[in-house]
């Protein structure tokens, strides 16, 4: 399975200005400057709100390219099962 990367979640979601922009009109701070430092950083969970708005990635897909951009394995954690 091929983990997308923050470099394209960034593309998809419009380029650091449009993240910015729609940051701003949410209430937010995120900085276009900012935004460039996430490819080695990841993008940090307070922002996904924002990048899920602007694309269609759900949160597993941002943590899976959250880790590969700090060298991490992805863990997902497992579902809990309901009692039956």
């Amino acid at each position: 399975m091929s983990t997308t990367t923050i470099k394209q979640i960034i593309k998809d979601a419009g380029g650091p200005e449009a993240i910015a922009q729609a940051s701003s009109k949410a209430g937010g701070d995120i900085s276009k400057d900012a935004v460039y430092k996430w490819g080695k950083t990841g993008i940090p969970d307070r922002h996904w709100p924002v990048i899920i708005a602007l694309t269609s990635y759900r949160p597993e897909e941002l943590y899976a390219a959250n880790c590969a951009a700090r060298g991490l394995p992805v863990e997902l954690p497992h579902p809990v099962e309901a009692a039956e």
